[in-house]
């Protein structure tokens, strides 16, 4: 099974297209989304989602087979995350 590289260090952008901003005016991103989302899931491969959020915390690529690929589009589509987040996300596995 091939592996794929995601990076998740992509400004999430407003309706208008426009990058939110944090209030130290630096953009934030669809990893800072994400990454403590699966820190704070309460099913799972422990370690594995750990890792995950770890890696997409420090802006570092996520290297995937397809398996864990569609586990983590699993996880976006089934979180509570806004769907304005959720569709940046999903776009990233499009790349």
């Amino acid at each position: 099974m091939e592996n794929k590289t995601f990076n998740f260090n992509i400004p999430l952008l407003g309706l208008d297209g426009v990058p939110f901003v944090n209030p130290d005016s630096t953009p934030t991103t669809l990893g800072a989304q994400l990454a403590p989302k699966i820190a704070s899931a309460t099913q799972g491969d422990a370690l594995k989602l750990l890792n995950w959020a770890i890696t997409i915390y420090n802006n570092k690529d996520l290297t995937l087979d397809l398996s864990d690929e569609l586990t983590l589009k699993d996880f976006i589509k089934n979180s509570d995350l806004p769907v304005i987040v959720k569709g940046q996300l999903l776009k990233v596995f499009d790349k």
